[in-house]
């Protein structure tokens, strides 16, 4: 199934023509590609009608987070695209969002989006009780962690094949919003990773478009339901030309020609195109700008004409070929919650470096260990609070070792799990688990979601009004103080700036992140001067934070009215004369600390 995109009717139609199964596009509102032209109510209309007559399949994107007070927004125009336009499909980033759809239009088929952080098979069967019928795998992932989630997943699956990265993992960037006020996970992100920075490589978050076209058949092999091509920015001849090669490709069941590998380069790339997430070879060869030459290539070729192939797919169909799944949601347990009203006061999240001592937090209502630092953490007398903050990221391959790792975790005496990501919820019978800022609780709709998979507390999205949600039956939990993360990156940025690796296997056993070494292990400076720590996350990942830390601490009255009764210090460059004060801020609610900090 090959799945093209449109940004215009213009676009719909060199798709159709170019031989794409699927089409998909969005509205003017509620999608990932806000700057697009997008469709008006009656290009919707009308692009139903063409899709039908081709025997092709609309996809409508709705794949933002969405404001509870934009809720009834979006289910009025569900109702309009159900009853006008008929598409086969949407796709979907907020679980909230989700739930409300299936509830109000029972035979709505989802697909859930690769903003969706789907890294790990574990969370398929969840999806499947959501009611997604299909899932796009995260652009991250190597051929081998692909064929292992296709082969465990109960639903059918979506692999991007070309157009452009997201340096950071899918779902999970913060840095337009948080830098540039326009979210990513709102459709109006401002592609910061696209800026020079200062370093070996001035552009050292640009990476070139993926393009596996050479792989189609490793893919095919391994069960791949949809081959996906980026593009509802591009233009309708990037849009036809690129359609072309993939769709003569997997007819004709081969490998492509040079001519034709040109073709698509030539339509649009960056220094090149990248197969390294698929191959697992993450390098700095990953990263390229978009070149006057490659400017040059795409002129000359849209000079060119283009022949025309005739439409593939469905002929002439009027119904649904894919089933809405049923949505079947868990029940709440109440053995392992603990209530809002024993979840007060402050956690501590010392994830920067390992702190061997936690004396400093033993008035602490939870102190958040990353579970990689806990061999060198002693919790002697402390077990009862201590919480495993779990990687955002596990692949497949991973899960044997995280395993191991928790197992441990509960032999000494932990019961507590902070989690990013729904795939860990199967590990951790027994454990209370708290649900991470990842899972991107934007919405009271979402919460009231995520509180039926019995998490104790949520972290309530940075992004979202923190004052909108009222009160829980699960204790709501936000950022007090500290840098918020960005985005976590599967390459090597460190390597990208410094020049080098500062992985520990690579520096003789010298881990950067370790005591005695430097605060942060290197730093992303931008144009105005702004420093970035970047440091080493779980693997040879890195995660960057923002420049200045996040205070909330005067506003303990305001969120403790609006029922958040847990406020995260989330500690990563400072010293502990640093985290001293910030300590003391909390206990005597003074105004804030006496060093530079951010609101955002």
């Amino acid at each position: 199934m090959l799945l093209s995109p449109a940004g215009s009717m213009d676009a719909l139609a060199a798709a159709i023509s170019a031989g794409a199964d699927e089409v998909y596009l969005g509205g003017a509102r509620f999608n990932a590609r806000a700057n697009a032209k997008n469709f008006t109510r009656d290009q919707l209309i009308e692009a139903g009608k063409k899709c039908r007559e081709a025997g092709v399949r609309l996809l409508i994107t709705l794949n933002t987070l969405v404001a509870d007070r934009e809720l009834p927004d979006v289910l009025e125009e569900v109702g309009f695209l159900e009853s006008d336009v008929r598409p086969d499909a949407y796709i979907i980033q907020d679980l909230g969002l989700a739930s409300r759809i299936r509830k109000t239009f029972p035979d709505a088929v989802l697909h859930a989006s690769t903003q969706l952080r789907q890294h790990a098979s574990a969370a398929a069967g969840i999806l499947q009780s959501l009611g997604f019928s299909r899932v796009v795998l995260a652009r991250e992932m190597p051929i081998g962690e692909i064929r292992s989630y296709v082969r465990n997943s109960p639903i059918d699956t979506e692999v991007f094949v070309h157009g452009a990265f997201c340096v950071c993992e899918s779902g999970g960037c913060l840095m337009s919003s948080v830098i540039g006020r326009r979210s990513g996970n709102r459709g109006e992100c401002a592609q910061p990773c696209r800026l020079p920075y200062r370093g070996a490589n001035p552009f050292p978050l640009s990476m070139k478009d993926n393009c596996l076209a050479s792989r189609l058949e490793e893919l095919t092999e391994a069960g791949v339901k949809a081959f996906k091509i980026e593009g509802r920015m591009k233009s309708a001849d990037y849009v036809f030309r690129v359609t072309s090669v993939y769709r003569k490709l997997l007819d004709e069941k081969r490998m492509p020609t040079e001519k034709e590998l040109d073709e698509l380069e030539r339509a649009f790339s960056r220094s090149g195109f990248t197969d390294g997430y698929f191959t697992g070879r993450t390098s700095p060869d990953m990263f390229g700008v978009r070149r006057e030459e490659d400017k040059r290539l795409s002129r000359e070729l849209r000079k060119t004409a283009r022949g025309e192939t005739g439409p593939r797919g469905r002929e002439n169909s009027d119904a649904r070929t894919e089933a809405a799944s049923p949505m079947i949601l868990p029940e709440r347990t109440a053995h392992v919650i603990m209530s809002p009203k024993e979840q007060l006061g402050y956690v501590a999240r010392p994830e920067g470096r390992p702190m061997k001592d936690l004396s400093l937090f033993s008035d602490a209502n939870r102190i958040d260990v990353p579970l990689r630092f806990l061999p060198e953490t002693d919790i002697s007398g402390m077990e009862d609070r201590i919480s495993i903050l779990l990687p955002r990221v596990t692949f497949d391959s991973g899960f044997p070792e995280l395993e191991r790792r928790i197992s441990e975790a509960k032999k000494a005496g932990i019961r507590r799990a902070t989690v990013p990501n729904l795939s860990y919820l199967p590990l951790l019978d027994g454990f209370v688990i708290h649900g991470d800022y990842p899972l991107n609780v934007y919405s009271r709709e979402t919460r009231d979601l995520l509180e039926k998979f019995s998490f104790s507390s949520l972290f309530l999205s940075p992004e979202s009004d923190l004052l909108s949600f009222g009160m829980s039956s699960s204790a709501m939990e936000a950022l007090g103080y500290g840098r918020i993360p960005l985005m976590q990156t599967e390459n090597c940025i460190i390597r990208n700036i410094a020049g080098k690796c500062l992985h520990p296997e690579e520096r003789n056993g010298k881990d950067a992140n370790a005591p005695g070494m430097s605060r942060c292990a290197c730093e992303l400076i931008d144009r105005t001067g702004a420093s970035f720590p970047v440091l080493r996350a779980d693997g040879h990942r890195n995660l960057i934070y923002n420049s200045l830390p996040t205070y909330r601490l005067d506003r303990r009255k305001e969120l403790k009215k609006a029922g958040i009764g847990l406020c995260t210090l989330l500690f990563t460059t400072e010293t502990e004369r640093e985290i001293r004060t910030v300590l003391d801020c909390f206990r005597t609610s003074e105004a804030h600390p006496p060093f530079p900090i951010t609101r955002r």
